[in-house]
Formats: structure tokens, sequence, C-alpha cells
């Protein structure tokens, strides 16, 4: 899991963010955790974007998971479902009364990819130059979904 500490929101404190591959070796979970600072029913829905390395048009993730409440100082997790290997720049936020996007909060780089393809070392070198906690939590979130994988 990778740590944060940062307001998303008046209602909601970002704790950390986790990945984990689905079986088709193609898709994975992000999964953010929040610490719950004031309570809404029903909690507003949150989007998550994310900015391919290559480029800087980002694409929505699609949540996997309802937006339940909690009580105050409770945690949520929301899963977003990201079906494409790389680096991307996460961006996080609370979607308004209206539809539409709130602020941007952001989340950070995240490199993923099936080890056995060329996508995920090029990701896991970008990290590398970017930011070298981001390429350990690759790692990390590699040998623990790809265990027999042989890691750069």
């Amino acid at each position: 899991m990778i740590h944060l500490d940062a307001p998303l929101g008046s209602d909601l404190r970002l704790a950390g963010l986790s990945i984990a591959a689905q079986p088709d070796r193609t898709s994975w979970i992000v999964t953010v955790y929040s610490k719950v600072v004031k309570v809404r029913n029903p909690r507003p829905r949150l989007w998550l974007h994310a900015y391919p390395q290559e480029g800087r048009d980002y694409f929505t993730m699609a949540p996997t998971t309802a937006f339940a409440s909690a009580a105050a100082g409770g945690v949520v997790k929301d899963g977003f479902l990201l079906e494409r290997a790389g680096a991307f720049n996460l961006y996080i936020g609370v979607t308004g009364a209206d539809g539409s996007y709130g602020p941007a909060y952001g989340l950070g780089w995240i490199g993923i990819g099936d080890p056995d393809t060329p996508e995920y070392h090029r990701a896991y070198r970008f990290l590398q130059e970017a930011d070298d906690a981001r390429a350990e939590a690759m790692l990390v979130q590699t040998q623990r979904d790809y265990p027999t994988a042989r890691l750069p």
C-alpha cells in the first residue's frame, strides 16, 4: 500500500492506495482508502483520472464499488478499474451535486503491468527515474501478484 495523508474535499482525508492485478493479467484494481471526516449519506461519487506518462490526455477510470457511507473516523475503500499497462499519474476528486468534477487531488505516479511484457519494464524504468518510492511500490505489488515472475 502507498500511504497518503491529504484532504479529499471537506468530507474525506486520503489515507492510501493499493493496486491488485485481476486474473486476466490485463487489468488492475486501484483501491483508494480514505478516512471519513464528515458523514454524508449518500456519499458523493469519486472520480479518478489517469494521465499516461507519454501523453497529456487523461482517461477516467470506472468505479468498481459503490460509494458507501461510513461513520466519522471510519475508513472507506473505493475501487477503480485500470485496463491498460504503463505508468500513470493519478488524480482523484469528488463529483459535484450537478455531476461536474470537483477539484483534483494528486495521488502521484503508479506503474502497472504484466511483468512478462515490455510495457511493464518501460513503466518500471520510468518510475525509477521519476520516484524511487513508487518504483519500489511497483516491485512489491508485482511480487505479490506475480510470485513466479522474473523482476528487474
